[in-house]
């Protein structure tokens, strides 16, 4: 994982370690745990659709059926070799990258863009958007 942060920021480096807790919650396949991370409301958008969940019980129901299409295929882990992110002011940053899923035996399982939303609330930062996009349609993170 790469990223664009300074020393100077002092936020991006805070979000993008709540990021990297949130990353390791979702290798879970928890929705409990990783609904933890999201604000309410939260929002995922993407192509094919558009899905806002207006409470952490929502999300958990909303990220079933996608961690057990997970479960089924054999997955591990995502990598992020690509991943930049951006302070968008007091409270609000962006994380972009290119994401590679991996099943337990080591295969590629799906490779992806997305784009993050971050809030910094008064219990920490929060997930508040989340769109999934074509992995060479990177944000060029300045």
């Amino acid at each position: 994982m790469t990223s664009d942060t300074s020393a100077s920021q002092p936020n991006d480096s805070e979000v993008l370690k709540t990021y990297e807790e949130y990353l390791l919650a979702s290798f879970s396949l928890d929705a409990k745990r990783v609904a933890t991370y999201y604000d309410e409301p939260f929002m995922f958008v993407s192509a094919a659709r558009t899905v806002t969940v207006a409470t952490r019980a929502d999300a958990e129901e909303f990220l079933r059926p996608g961690f057990k299409d997970l479960q089924q295929a054999g997955y591990a882990k995502t990598e992020f070799p690509e991943l930049k992110s951006h302070s968008l002011g007091k409270g609000l940053a962006i994380i972009s990258g290119r994401g590679i899923r991996y099943t337990t035996d080591g295969r590629e399982l799906a490779t992806f863009g997305i784009t993050y939303i971050w809030r910094n609330l008064p219990d920490g930062w929060k997930l508040a958007v989340m769109t999934v996009h074509d992995p060479k349609k990177l944000l060029p993170l300045t």
